[in-house]
């Protein structure tokens, strides 16, 4: 069955694997498109990004139910900065942020990822981003952003499996096919 239409996942939510929230559901709305990130996928990619969180600032782009930038609040980050246009999942993930008391580490914008400016982007440690398959958004948040980060921040980026990505700009650390998605953990190729 395709993630995007899985009713199980909308009905029990998602939960954070790690940190001082681990075990915390994240409400899923029942908007068409909006697909979690499953918690093996999660579980990979902190992996990768390793366990000391304490100094480091994100951004969750295309932030659906705010998985990705949860898990790394519950992991300690610094800040997190949650990234979604359409407003009813940004209104749900703030009302998950006042829910957990992070309101000092963490803030939601309701716009496009591809309008944030160059200064939001410089403080970003890592980024994370998910966004909806099958409208070529992968590749075009990759082209838009390839010029714009520091070399010191590493990207993660979900897309579908079977749709080329052009990752010229980047130095591809780690790759993940799992299901539909392919993850990728990327740094500038400085």
């Amino acid at each position: 069955m395709k993630r995007e239409t899985r009713i199980a996942t909308q009905s029990r939510g998602v939960r954070i694997i790690g940190g001082h929230l681990k075990r915390s559901k994240l409400q899923v709305l029942p908007i068409e498109g909006l697909r979690p990130t499953p918690d093996r996928v999660r579980e990979t990619v902190f992996n990768w990004l390793g366990p000391d969180w304490s100094d480091r600032c994100a951004l969750d782009c295309y932030a659906g139910t705010g998985a990705f930038g949860f898990e790394a609040l519950s992991r300690g980050a610094q800040s997190v900065q949650f990234i979604e246009h359409n407003q009813a999942v940004s209104a749900q993930i703030q009302s998950t942020i006042d829910r957990f008391s992070l309101n000092a580490r963490a803030t939601v914008r309701t716009t496009d990822a591809r309008t944030l400016s160059a200064d939001t982007l410089a403080t970003a440690h890592v980024i994370f981003a998910d966004p909806p398959f099958n409208h070529g958004l992968a590749q075009h948040f990759l082209s838009w952003i390839r010029d714009q980060v520091r070399p010191h921040c590493r990207i993660v980026i979900e897309s579908e499996r079977n749709a080329p990505l052009d990752t010229e700009g980047f130095v591809v650390l780690k790759e993940l096919n799992a299901g539909l998605d392919r993850v990728m953990l990327l740094r500038p190729d400085a």
